[in-house]
């Protein structure tokens, strides 16, 4: 009997432990995006890609956002292109490999300007904003 109680401990413990290495479901996406612009300047053909699909956003005046766009799946960073009074920028992310997908929900890419001297670069971060 008693050796019957130390495999049942044996067999509870085990459990107990590899269920904690058990990966759970969650859920990657869809994601839906939209593109802020916190700049004074205005943003034309904006573009993002996530890696997992691209959408083409327009024109975006200072302070407007835009409608919100389905990706597949999403980071906390993208690929951001657009014009300034026709010259190109881009935000590229730095690497995708530690990144975690922000999953199911209303993303904003809240981008702006950094003004260097003369030069200009773009620069972002990403808000929750509800779930889908």
């Amino acid at each position: 009997m008693k050796k019957q109680g130390i495999v049942a401990a044996a067999f509870l413990v085990s459990a107990i432990l590899l269920s904690g290495c058990t990966k759970w479901d969650k859920a990657e996406g869809p994601t839906d995006i939209r593109v802020k612009n916190l700049s004074t300047y205005v943003f034309d053909n904006v573009h993002v890609d996530t890696g997992y699909g691209e959408n083409d956003y327009g024109t975006v005046g200072p302070g407007q956002a835009t409608e919100y766009k389905r990706f597949e799946k999403a980071y906390r960073e993208a690929l951001i292109t657009l014009e300034i009074d026709g010259t190109p920028y881009t935000f590229t992310p730095v690497s995708y490999t530690y990144e975690v997908y922000l999953g199911r929900g209303k993303f904003t890419y809240e981008v702006w300007v950094e003004e260097e001297g003369e030069n200009l670069s773009l620069d972002m971060k990403v808000n929750a904003d509800a779930p889908l």
